[in-house]
Order: structure tokens, then sequence, then C-alpha cells
């Protein structure tokens, strides 16, 4: 009894070890992750960038006061209530390695969807968490994308100050190994829309979330 009650006592601590491993290398490699979700969570008012949306319908103007031109390659993603300000990276090859590398620059533009404020589904791509030293400034700049609810509102900003703004209606996890009628629902939605994407859960590559906004008249 004594031998047995000694080899569980081992494996439980041995298990406690692990587990307590575990979590300190996961939060080590995904700070800028923990990083964002305790201040999210801690403090949530000091998330927000210095750019809301109010300010934007207030001293921008709207696609719909700019006579219809082609876009710019030029524009800034901006989702006030989780703290995103990122430049959306245009005309990105078309290949895994190549989009990899342009993450470093800031979130990017899926080349072959329809450029955000044009009719369509723009898919926009981001990192959720990445490694300490990974490079560039934007390699938790999805960290917050699930906190996203219905009805949360957010922008485009192009280089010409035509901005349009979108409305958060779902969010799908996905397995990006396989087909999902949820996604090619939301690439092929009427009007225009965007679709952001992101590895989840964080700190992962398993499967990916997808968020769902369409672009609102105001």
């Amino acid at each position: 009894m004594r031998l047995h009650n000694r080899n569980r006592t081992i494996w439980l601590r041995l298990v406690f070890i692990f587990a307590v491993t575990f979590t300190a290398a996961f939060l080590l490699l995904n700070i800028r992750f923990v990083a964002k979700s305790a201040q999210y969570l801690v403090a949530p008012g000091t998330i927000r960038t210095r750019d809301t949306l109010g300010d934007a319908i207030r001293l921008l103007p709207l696609a719909g006061a700019v006579q219809a031109k082609p876009l710019p390659d030029r524009a800034t993603l901006v989702i006030d209530s989780i703290g995103v300000r990122a430049p959306i990276v245009f005309n990105a090859p078309n290949n895994n390695d190549a989009i990899y590398k342009r993450l470093e620059d800031g979130v990017v533009h899926y080349s072959d969807t329809a450029k955000p404020g044009n009719p369509g589904a723009a898919v926009i791509l981001g990192h959720s968490s990445a490694y300490p030293w990974y490079k560039g400034e934007y390699g938790a700049v999805f960290a917050l994308l699930s906190r996203l609810k219905p009805g949360d509102r957010f922008y485009v900003q192009y280089e010409d100050n035509r901005s349009f703004v979108y409305e958060m209606k779902q969010a799908i996890i996905f397995n990006p190994f396989s087909e999902d009628s949820r996604l090619s629902e939301m690439e092929n939605a009427l009007g225009s829309s965007l679709v952001l994407i992101s590895c989840y859960p964080v700190g992962t590559n398993y499967k990916r979330i997808a968020v769902q906004a369409v672009q609102v008249q105001m």
C-alpha cells in the first residue's frame, strides 16, 4: 500500500510539473497574445486605438461622398474595440510563403478577392499570435478577433480618405484542410463584406477563425 501511494504521489508530481512547464512555455511563446488579453480583461478601456469609429464618421468622407473612382492600394483597418490599427497589404502573391512574409507589414488582403468597399467579399488575413522573436509589430494583430460580437462596427480607411464601415455578423471556427460550406457562403455572400481570418486557437495553426462583417451605409 505504501509503495502504491508513493508511486501515485510521484505520478501526480510529474503531471503537475508537466502542466506548469507547458503553461509557462505557452505563455512565453504567446506573450503578445497574453499581454493583449490581460489588458482587454483587466483594463478594457485601454485597449482601444486612438481612432474611433465616431471620429472616422465625423471627420472623414465616407465612400458615398466621393465620386466613384478606383480604390487606392493603401488602406488601414481600424477595429477600435479590440485595439486593431493595421495597414492592409495589397497585391501580395497568392502563395503561403509570400503571404506569411507580408504579414510582417500588417494584415494581408487575399488578392483573389474583392477590395474592401467593392462588391463582393474581401478576405483579410492576420496573425493571432507569433513567437517573441517574430519580425514586425503585427504578430498578434488579430489576437482578440474572437472577442468581436455581432453588431460591433469598425472601418477601412483608404489613403484618399474614403472610408467604409462594417458591422460584424457572425464568426465560425473551421478546419483549413477540408471543405467548409459555411466559409464558402461567407466568401460568396451578396453585397460588400469583409471576412477576417486568423489562426485558432491562439498559439496553434490547427484551425482558423473567420469573422464576417457586412458593409453598412452611414
